[in-house]
This record gives structure tokens, C-alpha cells and sequence, in this order.
């Protein structure tokens, strides 16, 4: 739509527009003339969030801006609740009431009478035994009763002293980038704006401090039973492991399980040494018995020294036993033992050697070998033997009794650490509930010192009233008026999906345009634009458009006039074309006329042949601007043409005068001087009419 367009659509509903304007102007302008002026004060206060000083600010330097944010809004919050104002309404009722009763009633004159509609129905009866506390403990009773008692009613209403929906009207804000908190009040009296926010200030500050100290209190109980649970439970768990190391007789499992672990290892290794000293002085006697020629020397020699071997066995397993033991301090007594024992080994050991010395003969073997030498050999692999049987022997029942001692440990290993892994989870439960106790504790003392809001500026007696907006409510309902039904015009024409114009028409029909014809008003002659004369340029350019379309053909062509629906105006146009040309046209050219005109029906709804459309030149489908192109139609149309071997013309029939503009150029009409030039800025610029 483009700038002239919309100037000519406003023109055209110029009147509709200005009276909407008026009408609204009016109302607001009557509805408003008996307001009483408004008298505003403010109150600040000063939370301390982030200026102030606790206990706990001491312990960080940084400030955590989104949780003094998040405090800022519970403030705020607070003091626009809906309990909060339930309380402020009965306190100024109470105050009020009170105030009355002892003839310091302060407000201005012409309100008086509003206060005393206000409280006229109210069952509360003022005596001297009352004060402002019992009065406020009365209509709190009666108020809470049920929801048809007059206090209640009178609170919950829209009543400029006690009304919830008036105290609505108070504003609460945050002061620019600050801790402080502004409340601004306004009312149609000063003392009750000024002792509104009065007593405001004071519920406001009582309910935060309580609420404050419920919090922190249910926090700190909650942690208080929290550390003393988990304490139990630590000292249940150590009593446990207590109770196990005590019966098991563990001092340090780890280090006796690697000391154990240790020996044992040392023992296997021992072990496998003295099997192979026994195997060696078994293959060494073999060898050495079968060197000796004289068999008989040995069974006499081996009864000799049965004793001295068992003996020798005997000694070596006791000093083996000594030896198996792992002393962590120095023991006398054991090291006496020892040496007595190695000493009795020794003196068994010489004893065999006499009396092998005793039984050997002066003798060679084949070899060469003395049997002397021989058998000093094999007294001492026999020794060796004996000593290694012995210590072996000890060693085994040293290692049955590691193995049980292993199968008594192993299990134990998992229940300490099951034990001990309690224990830890308990101590670390217990260590952050107590940590979180302490923190309660020192949030609670930092909450009491910080939660005293300190009142900055008082509310002020307001002595002079707010400016009256009644002018610019007045101002904004005229411009109101202006704007809103001149968007719904611009809105319903930018919807309208009628075929309003030739491009519309064109665009939703597939047709070309022959021509148009502006809709005829009831009195042409009480209108400005000159009818006939628009008529015979919109007639003379569809006369046109038919002979250029017909140019070549005989005379006379025949045009059939057609429509989709009834009332598309087909008679109209015929008429209007005959008239044009009885009027134009000589007597000569009227004996044998240019075209004929055949109307047909509407072809949605009557019946045609195909004869009937048979020799015509052209046909003009006559629409109504003011319609919608339907499915239905465009059918029509499209079996029409199938029969009449061509596509129609179209004729937009009922345009508005605007349009015809567009398609003749200036519509003759009477215009001011001022009209002329604005249109000329519009269409032309500052560009002259003329070369």
C-alpha cells in the first residue's frame, strides 16, 4: 500500500475515525472530572546486603551479586504480599478507628465524609477500655470470620482508605544498583499515604526479622540432630573395631600380616636350601658306601654311633626351633640355650669321629683312597644328613603352623577393612554435618546482625497534591481514538481479499481487464465528483479495448455480457453502453451499429446452449468489485471458455472512486485549493504541472 493510498483511505473514512476520536475523547474527558487529587510520599530503607557488615562477609572479600539479587526480590516480594497488605488494611483500620475515637481524626475536610460511608456499617464499637491493639485484635476476629462480615467485604474491596485493590497501588523497588529499598505510596489523603507507609515499614521489618530467625532456626535444628546421629554412629563403629582387634588380638594387622608374610618366606626359602643339603649327603653316602671294600665296617660302625645320631637329630631340631624364632629385643637366655646346644652338637660330632677312628683298618681302596678317609667322608655326610632330617622335620610343623596361622589372618584382612572403611564414612559424615552445624550456627548470628533494616528516609507528610493527569488521559483517548480505528481500517483493507481493484482482479480471475465503472451513488448530483463525466472516460476506454479486440472484423460484433453470480450489474452496463453510443455516435453509424450486446444469465446458476455463444466477438464477464472469487467461479469460467472457444474479458463493475484514479488519471471532481496542492505534493513532489 503506498503513501497515497493510505491518505485516500483515511479521507474515506475520515468521519468514521474523527468521531471514534471525539466519542473517546469525550467520555474520558466527563468520566474523569470528579477525581480527587493524589498525594504521594516514599520511604527508603536500607537492607545492609552488600554495604553492611557480618560475620560471615569477613571470611570472603567477594559478594555474591545473584544471591543479593535473589534477597533483594524475597524483599520486595515481602512487602507486596498478600498477607502483608491483609495486615497493613486492619492496622490502618485499627489506627483509624482509634484515631476517631479521641478527636484527632487528621484528615482533610472533604474526605471526611468518604471515611464516614466507610466505617458506617461496621459492627465495632470504640470504648475507653479499647486501645489500637485491642481494636486490631477485634478486627482480625471478625474479619477471619466467614466472607460476609462488613470488615471483611471493606478490606477486600476497592475502598480508597482500607481496600486491598487500593493498597495495590503501592510500589516497591530496588534504588538503582543498591541494597536500599524505595516504597512509594499515593492516596487521596496525606496522613493516610504517609501513616500507610508508616506502618508498612514497620510489618515489613518485623516480618522479615521473624522470618529470618524461623529459617535459620529449623536449619540449625535440622543439623543439630544430624551431627548428634552421625556422632552415634561414629562411636558405635569404633567401639566395633575396637571389640574385633581385642578378640582377634590385633595391635597392627597391616605389619603383622608383612612380618608373617616375611618369615614365611624366608622359611620356604630355608626349606628348599636344607632339601637340597639332604638330597647331596644322601647321593654323597651312596657314593661313598659303595667305594667302601670292606662291607662289614659300616653296620658295625652305624650301631656304634646310633646313638650319637639320634642325639645329634635331637639336638639340631631344639636348635633349629631357637633359631625359627624371630627375637625384636636380645634374650639372654635363649642365646645361652643356643650356644649350650651347638656346644652338645660339637662334642656328639668328636665323639663319632673316635669311635670311626676305632674301627678303621690300614687300608687302600682301588682308587687309591684310604678307608680311613673314606670313612671320615661318610661320618660326615651322615652327620650332615642327620642335622638336615632334623631341621626339616622343624620346618614343617613351622610351616603347618604358618599355613594356620595364614587361614586364621586371611578372613580378618576384610572385616578390618570393612570395619575401618565405617568408621571412615561415619567420621567424614559426622565432620561435614558438624561443619554444617557450625555454618548454621554462624549464618543465624550473621542473619540477627544483618537482618535490622534501618529506615533511611521516613515517609514525609505530602502537602502538596501530584499534578493532575486528566489532561494527558484526555490527550492519550484522543490519540487513542485516531490510531486504533485507523488500524482496524488499514488491517481490514490489507485483509480484504475482495477484487476491490484491477490487479486484484486480475491476478485472482487469470483474466484481462477491459474495463471498470465506479459505483453510482443514490444523488450524483450532491456528490463532488462529476458521475457522468467518469462514467464516459471509464465507457470510452472499455468502447476501446472492444475495437482494438475486434479490429478486422465485421460489423456488427456481437459482445455477450455474462456473470457468475446475480447482480454482478450486466444490465446496468448494457444500458450504459447503448447510451453511450446513441450519444456519441451519428444517426448513419446508428443504422448499422458497431455492437450488439447479449446478456446471458448467470452461468453458475442458469443453464446456457453452446448456439448461444456461437458468432460472438467477444465476451465480457461483468464481476462486482466489492466480491470474492470463488472456487465455484473460477470453474465456471473455465467450462465457459471451453465453449465459447476463448477466454472472456473481465469488467470490474462497483469500483471506488480512488481506483478509477488510477485508471482514467484525474477524476473530475470539485476539489479547494488546499486539496490541489496536497495532492500535487503527493503525486508530483515540488515537481511544476506544467512545461
Amino acid at each position: 500500500m503506498s503513501l497515497l493510498e493510505l491518505i485516500r483511505l483515511i479521507v474515506r473514512y475520515f468521519w468514521h475515525i474523527a468521531g471514534t476520536a471525539l466519542v473517546l475523547t469525550l467520555l474520558v474527558f466527563f468520566s474523569t472530572k470528579n477525581d480527587k487529587k493524589e498525594y504521594a510520599t516514599h520511604t527508603l530503607l536500607n537492607t545492609g546486603l552488600i554495604s553492611g557488615y557480618s560475620i560471615e562477609s569477613s571470611s570472603s572479600g567477594r559478594i555474591d551479586y545473584a544471591k543479593t539479587n535473589n534477597e533483594l526480590e524475597n524483599l520486595i516480594n515481602l512487602a507486596l504480599a498478600y498477607e502483608t497488605h491483609r495486615e497493613l488494611s486492619a492496622r490502618l483500620l485499627a489506627y483509624f478507628l482509634w484515631q476517631d475515637y479521641q478527636g484527632a481524626l487528621d484528615i482533610l475536610p472533604e474526605n471526611v465524609s468518604d471515611y464516614r460511608k466507610s466505617i458506617k456499617e461496621l459492627p465495632i464499637q470504640v470504648t475507653e477500655r479499647e486501645n489500637e491493639e485491642s481494636l486490631l485484635y477485634q478486627i482480625i476476629q471478625i474479619r477471619d470470620k466467614d466472607n460476609e462480615n462488613p470488615v471483611h467485604k471493606l478490606i477486600n474491596s476497592e475502598n480508597a482508605f482500607f481496600g486491598l485493590d487500593q493498597l495495590a497501588n503501592l510500589k516497591v523497588s530496588r534504588e538503582g544498583n543498591s541494597d536500599m529499598i524505595r516504597m512509594e505510596y499515593s492516596s487521596i489523603d496525606p496522613i493516610l499515604s504517609q501513616k500507610t507507609l508508616s506502618l508498612l515499614t514497620d510489618i515489613f521489618i518485623t516480618q522479615q526479622k521473624a522470618n529470618k530467625e524461623g529459617q535459620t532456626d529449623s536449619v540449625i535444628g535440622f543439623f543439630k540432630d544430624a551431627v548428634d546421629k552421625s556422632d552415634r554412629k561414629l562411636k558405635g563403629a569404633e567401639d566395633e573395631l575396637l571389640k574385633f582387634r581385642v578378640n582377634n588380638q590385633i595391635i597392627n594387622y597391616y605389619e603383622q600380616t608383612r612380618f608373617i608374610s616375611g618369615n614365611k618366606q624366608e622359611l620356604d626359602r630355608q626349606y628348599q636350601e636344607e632339601l637340597k643339603i639332604l638330597a647331596a649327603s644322601k647321593s654323597a653316602l651312596a657314593k661313598v658306601e659303595a667305594e667302601i671294600v670292606d662291607k662289614q665296617i659300616i653296620p658295625q660302625l652305624q650301631s656304634k654311633i646310633a646313638f650319637n645320631r639320634s642325639e645329634i637329630s635331637k639336638q639340631t631340631a631344639m636348635l633349629t626351633q631357637l633359631e625359627l624364632v624371630n627375637d625384636t629385643t636380645f634374650d639372654e637366655s635363649r642365646y645361652i640355650r643356643k650356644s649350650n646346644l651347638g656346644a652338645t652338637i660339637d662334642s656328639l660330632k668328636t665323639e663319632m669321629t673316635s669311635i670311626a677312628d676305632e674301627l678303621i683298618l690300614v687300608n687302600q681302596t682301588a682308587e687309591g683312597v684310604e678307608t680311613k678317609d673314606l670313612l671320615t667322608n661318610w661320618l660326615n655326610q651322615v652327620i650332615i644328613k642327620e642335622e638336615s632330617s632334623a631341621k626339616l622335620e622343624v620346618m614343617d610343623i613351622r610351616k603347618r603352623e604358618y599355613e594356620m596361622i595364614y587361614d586364621r589372618f586371611a578372613p580378618l584382612g576384610s572385616t578390618l577393612k570393612r570395619l575401618e572403611r565405617e568408621i571412615d564414612v561415619a567420621e567424614r559424615a559426622y565432620l561435614e554435618n558438624l561443619h554444617s552445624y557450625n555454618q548454621a550456627r554462624l549464618h543465624k548470628y550473621s542473619s540477627m546482625m544483618s537482618s535490622n533494616l534501618k529506615v533511611i528516609d521516613a515517609p514525609y507528610y505530602p502537602d502538596k497534591p501530584l499534578k493532575s493527569k486528566r489532561m494527558m488521559m484526555v490527550i492519550l483517548a484522543f490519540l487513542v481514538g485516531l490510531v486504533l480505528p485507523t488500524g482496524i481500517i488499514i488491517a481490514l483493507e490489507l485483509m480484504d481479499s475482495s477484487l476491490k481493484n484491477p490487479e486484484n482482479a486480475s491476478a485472482q480471475t487469470k483474466l484481462k481487464i477491459a474495463g471498470v465503472l465506479s459505483k453510482q451513488p443514490a444523488h450524483p448530483d450532491k456528490h463532488l465528483v462529476d458521475f457522468p463525466q467518469l462514467n464516459k472516460q471509464a465507457l470510452n476506454l472499455l468502447v476501446q479495448e472492444l475495437r482494438a479486440k475486434t479490429n478486422g472484423q465485421d460489423v456488427p460484433r456481437e459482445v455477450i455480457l455474462l456473470s457468475t453470480q446475480h447482480g454482478e450489474g450486466k444490465t446496468l452496463l448494457s444500458e450504459s453502453l447503448k447510451a453511450y453510443f446513441e450519444k456519441f455516435l451519428s444517426a448513419s453509424d446508428l443504422k448499422i451499429p458497431e455492437f450488439t450486446f447479449k446478456e446471458i444469465d448467470a452461468i453458475l446458476h442458469e443453464p446456457y446452449a453452446q448456439s448461444d455463444l456461437q458468432g460472438a466477438a467477444i465476451h465480457l464477464l461483468v464481476a462486482r468489485a466489492n466480491r470474492k472469487w470463488t472456487a465455484a467461479d473460477k470453474h465456471a469460467v473455465k467450462v465457459y471458455s471451453k465453449l465459447a472457444g476463448q477466454k472472456p474479458l473481465l469488467f470490474l463493475n462497483g469500483v471506488s472512486v480512488d481506483v478509477m484514479e488510477d485508471i482514467i488519471g484525474e477524476v473530475p471532481k470539485r476539489r479547494t485549493w488546499l486539496r490541489m496542492k496536497m495532492k500535487q505534493l503527493l503525486t508530483q513532489g515540488f515537481k511544476p504541472a506544467t512545461i
